[in-house]
């Protein structure tokens, strides 16, 4: 008995490209989750390291601009500022800053911390003489402090023993930072977002202001 190969032929509609729209919702959750991929860190350590010591921030946007930071190997994370709070995504972490006074910040993170428990302040920050310019700030135990020039778009971040912990410097138009910090430092990275995120709210504030 001689069998004949069946064959179906299905018509399917056209559809342009156009049409095919991913929606900022949908754009957000594939972001992070190659950031994820890209940076499999479980702990603020781990991404210390990963990184090598350095990043670049950018901001995205104009009214509200988001915070993008860049590793060697691409975008690892970002800073949304919500009207509520500030959410940050840093590799596999997610941190929350909650604003507490003018220059009075603290960072909650999912990610471990030496000496701060699971879920606790990855990083806090306090002014010094009710300054926004100089800041104490505490993570993982220790105790640094931060001096921010908001005309020329810098800050430096010290130790108790004069150790540079970490260093920002950013761009004329204020919408792009080279970032550095000492991996090898407890708490250098969360410290290094938070005053990036200290020196760009502000540095907007007095130029608003005028």
């Amino acid at each position: 008995m001689l069998t004949l190969p069946l064959t179906v032929s299905v018509e399917v509609p056209n559809v342009p490209v156009t049409s095919r729209k991913l929606y900022p919702a949908s754009r957000v959750w594939i972001c992070e989750m190659a950031n994820s991929m890209r940076y499999p860190t479980r702990t603020w350590e781990e991404l210390q390291t990963h990184l090598t010591g350095s990043f670049t921030a950018r901001l995205h946007g104009l009214l509200v601009p988001e915070i993008l930071l860049f590793g060697p190997e691409g975008e690892f994370g970002k800073v949304r500022r919500g009207p509520s709070r500030t959410e940050v995504t840093a590799g596999s972490l997610n941190a929350v800053i909650e604003q507490r006074g003018n220059a009075s910040y603290r960072m909650l993170t999912t990610g471990t911390l030496p000496g701060a428990p699971n879920g606790g302040a990855a990083a806090v920050t306090e002014p010094v003489d009710r300054s926004v310019d100089f800041l104490e700030v505490r993570a993982g135990g220790r105790t640094y402090r931060a001096r921010v020039s908001f005309l020329r778009n810098r800050a430096t971040v010290l130790s108790q023993e004069g150790e540079e912990a970490a260093r920002l410097k950013g761009n004329l138009t204020g919408r792009r930072y080279e970032v550095s910090f000492a991996p090898e430092m407890v708490g250098a990275l969360p410290v290094a977002v938070l005053i990036l995120f200290h020196t760009i709210v502000h540095r907007g504030r007095a130029f608003q202001t005028g």
